[in-house]
């Protein structure tokens, strides 16, 4: 079995070397800086226990015999990156990796939903630079057949990823994206202060805004937040979400499929979302300006 990982950014290129090293045959495809740094001295890995060096294939093309891709582009590359995986003569499995809930829809409009297998990522890791990427937590992978035509491909899958790293099957692909959303909601709240999560999971101040754009009850808020995320980041941690991460790098921003998802479902039931609003609203001028707001600035920006 052929497998390409397709935007081996961060997470791609980590998941890629970790089913290289459980004997998968796997192709990285990314950028050129990226790709030259692994073909000349390999990926270098990081992770809680060790920092190791793996070599395995890298390019910036599609090949054409890929049996599964693995599509690991952000949010807002999805239909391009489709488009492209259109062209090839194989009807290969597309595994979709992205935050959001939208990808499965726009890949299956291009590439037909019987091709199209959802996977929600449970795991944090950091492009550190070209050649080298870092594991920042421990990982959970939850697959699913997001339509019926689909369900025949998941088991390939399943078996695939969980050779290498914790896979579960889930019943409803689409509520694990949603409930994964509600965690991703935060990532603006980094963007716009350039906290790395950490500091942001300990800001009272902070983990009351989580509460509000998630509409959790407060009690509950500062349990998911300030409690079981926080615990997967001390506070020393210099993680930064994904979202901070494409800002430092100078890539686009998918808080449209963030709490951009929330304002558009707001508008569609005639909900207000003014926190989401607010986040989203910061977070693009954050993108175009490249200029932080501090926490308390932030803060004295909603009416609580």
């Amino acid at each position: 079995m052929e497998v390409a990982v397709y935007g081996a950014g961060a997470i791609g290129s980590l998941v890629g070397a970790r089913l290289h090293e459980a004997g998968a045959s796997v192709r990285l495809i990314g950028r050129q800086d990226h790709v030259d740094a692994i073909r000349a001295n390999g990926l270098l890995l990081k992770d809680q226990d060790e920092t190791r060096r793996v070599r395995l294939p890298a390019t910036t093309t599609l090949p054409d015999d890929a049996d599964i891709i693995l599509l690991t582009v952000k949010s807002q590359d999805v239909t391009s990156a489709c488009r492209d995986i259109a062209g090839l003569p194989s009807s290969a499995t597309v595994v979709t990796m992205q935050n959001g809930v939208r990808s499965d829809g726009e890949a299956a409009g291009i590439l037909g939903r019987d091709r199209i297998v959802g996977c929600v990522l449970n795991i944090s890791a950091t492009y550190l630079e070209p050649g080298v990427v870092e594991q920042n937590t421990s990982a959970l992978l939850q697959v699913g057949a997001p339509f019926p035509e689909s369900t025949a491909r998941v088991d390939a899958v399943l078996t695939l990823l969980s050779s290498a790293v914790k896979t579960e099957r889930v019943p409803d692909i689409t509520r694990a994206r949603w409930t994964k959303l509600m965690a991703n909601l935060n990532n603006a709240i980094m963007a716009i202060t350039g906290l790395p999560i950490g500091k942001a999971l300990r800001h009272p101040g902070l983990v009351r805004t989580f509460r509000l754009m998630s509409t959790l009850p407060m009690p509950l808020a500062y349990l998911v937040f300030g409690g079981r995320l926080a615990g997967n980041f001390p506070p020393e941690s210099t993680y930064g979400p994904s979202t901070l991460q494409s800002l430092q790098r100078g890539s686009s921003s998918e808080l449209e499929y963030l709490n951009g998802e929330i304002v558009t479902l707001g508008e569609r039931i005639g909900r207000p979302t003014p926190y989401n609003t607010g986040l989203l609203n910061g977070g693009r001028r954050v993108f175009e300006t490249h200029q932080h707001m501090t926490a308390e600035e932030l803060l004295r920006s909603f009416r609580f």
